[in-house]
């Protein structure tokens, strides 16, 4: 990999989440957005004005002046996008979720080994200084074994937010619903914690939301690596905006957290570390001010140094494509189930070429 110190930029989707990801870039002095690609011009114009514009995505990824493609377009176009990008030598950096399916999730983790390029997926709350440290103290062993994750997740999502995009709520198009666009970011975190999954137990509904194909609620079990469970109830239930609380029980200690930067609880038999976590607990997580819904959070431009750090370095992003998959292998996992009606085994032949979507209209 050639050395760089600076890293030239193209953006794929300029939609809802594009102007995040050209804040998040033009905070490090390092990174320059060259070229910007949508349908519609006038949208990538009013975030990109002075970006090279573009409607095909293949002028981005063929460029001989870009070094890393970010993609942010509908979840079921990531897949072409990134292979083609690491097939022409980019590095790319791809939007939540990295796939709709095992199949294309495979194709993905697959181009990023042969290509030897840095292949990141955006997760920017593992970027949050509290959820950070708190995963350092884990590693190190300070918590002692991870056990049980119970994670419980509400918020809204209308009708009109729906019909803001023809692809959202659609099995083909975002690949479910709740799960794989508002809820995967908590089941990251959960993955992050307790390792692996490995399988799934459980079941996604449609209780509430008839104008959507997939799923606004989800009760089911992850089965970790190393033995962790993570107990997972999730819903769309028209009460909350954004409300999560994760729970996280180890052999020597435990902690629970509202959302991505909140502590509620802790218990560490360290007394300092203790006092270090409470204490990092009441700074404001918030130093970068990012357009977007407060939901987002403003670790965009933390995960965005780390990618472009990484590029230049030539090490491993913290969350490389292969990190990226847990949580998605998860909400799959839960989609398998229930259409199958029995655990979902991830590392089967079964869930990862005869992967089923259920039925939830009846």
């Amino acid at each position: 990999m050639p050395a760089m110190n600076r890293v030239r930029v193209g953006l794929i989707g300029c939609g809802v989440i594009g102007p995040t990801h050209v804040a998040a870039l033009a905070l490090d002095g390092r990174a320059e957005l060259v070229a910007a690609c949508d349908l519609d011009l006038a949208r990538a114009r009013a975030i990109a004005p002075a970006a090279r514009l573009s409607t095909e995505w293949r002028d981005l990824v063929q460029a001989g002046d870009l070094d890393l493609i970010v993609v942010a377009t509908p979840h079921h176009l990531h897949a072409d996008m990134a292979c083609a990008a690491l097939a022409a030598g980019k590095h790319v950096w791809i939007e939540k979720p990295l796939a709709t399916t095992p199949a294309d999730l495979a194709r993905i983790l697959a181009a990023a080994e042969a290509s030897g390029r840095i292949a990141a997926g955006v997760f920017q709350h593992r970027f949050t200084p509290l959820v950070r440290r708190l995963h350092d103290l884990v590693a190190l062993g300070h918590f002692g074994a991870v056990e049980r994750i119970d994670l419980r997740f509400r918020c809204t999502r209308t009708a009109e937010y729906y019909a803001s995009g023809p692809w959202r709520g659609r099995w083909d198009a975002e690949g479910g619903a709740l799960l794989i666009n508002q809820g995967i970011h908590s089941l990251d975190l959960a993955c992050w914690f307790a390792g692996e999954p490995q399988r799934v137990a459980g079941r996604v509904e449609r209780r509430r939301l008839a104008c959507i194909e997939a799923e606004d609620a989800a009760q089911f079990t992850i089965h970790c690596r190393g033995g962790a469970t993570v107990a997972v109830d999730i819903a769309n239930d028209g009460l909350k905006d954004w409300d999560g609380r994760m729970h996280v029980a180890c052999s020597r200690g435990s902690f629970t957290l509202d959302g991505f930067d909140k502590l509620l609880a802790i218990e560490l038999t360290s007394l300092p570390l203790r006092a270090e976590i409470e204490a990092l607990a009441t700074v404001e997580p918030d130093a970068f001010k990012l357009p977007g819904k407060a939901d987002y959070g403003h670790s965009h431009a933390r995960q965005a140094a780390d990618v472009i750090t990484a590029i230049i370095a030539g090490r491993r992003p913290l969350v490389a494509v292969a990190d990226a998959a847990h949580a998605l292998r998860a909400v799959l996992g839960a989609y398998h189930a229930t259409a199958t009606g029995a655990e979902a085994d991830l590392a089967s032949a079964a869930f990862t070429t005869g992967y089923r979507r259920p039925d939830l209209s009846r």
